[in-house]
């Protein structure tokens, strides 16, 4: 079997595409339906490339350290980058050798991902970028070729790890599905233009979540819909209610207002508004995590919300 050349994963770009995987996507052009053929092709090679950022960023941000290694007994966790675009997330090593294990296989043609899990999988072998990695324990039992491993410090305890992997594996996995979408709109439009639907529904989230936990669509929408109804009677309430890593809703009282003469935002004409009297509205108070997150945002991604409030 032929190995794929190494590039380290921050210096991937279109003109450093490996080899071996320019084949692996022309093959993936052919599939698309997209024509002309080059822009296929370029579609489906840009594609890879914001995987293999979206890759890079979000590991960073989660102070994750590329390796091109992963030994078999290495306790620490990790999450694997395959050259045809799916992960691998690996829990810490537990106390009988094994370790819980994460199989997203995003393909261009799913609009969900098929996925795999396992809490008692191991390595069967070093897994090494360049080369086939190997799993005893799970469904799935060797991916494609490995091109970027990233783990933790050897110091970080494996509560810490555990919840960097879910963060990590939750919005690559949703961020790769968002990047298929413009292959998937090029194939029905003719062209890479055009964005598809928001994803972000009620629905698609039950969806994965339910899949993600091995439970049934109806009884994970009555759970997240229950912690919604609850947040929502905290609030009402005028309890100060946590969302977790995302901060705090609760409600703001506004003093009264006097009634006031102002002008029609639209046609300019002065008009009386009307007093008010002392109400509550609801405010959300933001976690420092989630404030620092999105001060951390690449320039690709914030030029890309830009086109999308813009109506490109």
């Amino acid at each position: 079997m032929s190995r794929i050349q190494e590039t380290p994963i921050t210096m991937v770009s279109e003109e450093t595409v490996p080899h071996n995987m320019k084949a692996h996507l022309a093959a993936i052009a052919d599939e698309t339906e997209i024509l002309p053929r080059e822009a296929a092709l370029q579609a489906v090679t840009q594609n890879w490339l914001e995987k293999v950022r979206l890759f890079r960023d979000q590991t960073s941000a989660l102070r994750m350290v590329q390796e091109p290694k992963l030994c078999r007994e290495d306790p620490r966790g990790a999450i694997l980058l395959t050259c045809s675009g799916s992960l691998i997330v690996l829990g810490p090593q537990n106390g009988k050798g094994t370790r819980s294990f994460e199989y997203a296989s995003i393909s261009l043609r799913k609009d969900v991902p098929d996925l795999a899990r396992s809490e008692e999988a191991w390595l069967e072998e070093d897994a090494e970028t360049g080369r086939i990695a190997r799993f005893g324990g799970a469904l799935v039992t060797r991916s494609s070729e490995i091109l970027s491993i990233a783990t933790f410090e050897e110091e970080l305890p494996w509560t810490d790890q555990k919840e960097r992997l879910r963060q990590g594996a939750i919005f690559l996995t949703n961020s790769f599905l968002q990047a298929n979408r413009t292959i998937n709109s090029c194939r029905e439009h003719g062209s890479c233009r055009e964005h598809g639907p928001e994803r972000f529904t009620l629905r698609s989230m039950v969806q994965y979540v339910a899949t993600r936990n091995e439970l049934t669509q109806d009884k994970t929408r009555d759970i997240i819909l229950d912690y919604l109804t609850m947040v929502e009677t905290g609030v009402l309430l005028g309890e100060r209610v946590s969302l977790g890593p995302l901060g705090a809703v609760h409600l703001h009282l506004r003093h009264p207002q006097k009634a006031r003469m102002g002008r029609h935002p639209g046609t300019g004409e002065e008009i009386l508004i009307p007093a008010k009297p002392r109400r509550a509205i609801p405010r959300v108070s933001f976690s420092s995590r989630l404030k620092a997150s999105t001060l951390e945002l690449p320039q690709e991604r914030i030029e890309e919300l830009l086109r999308r409030e813009a109506g490109e």
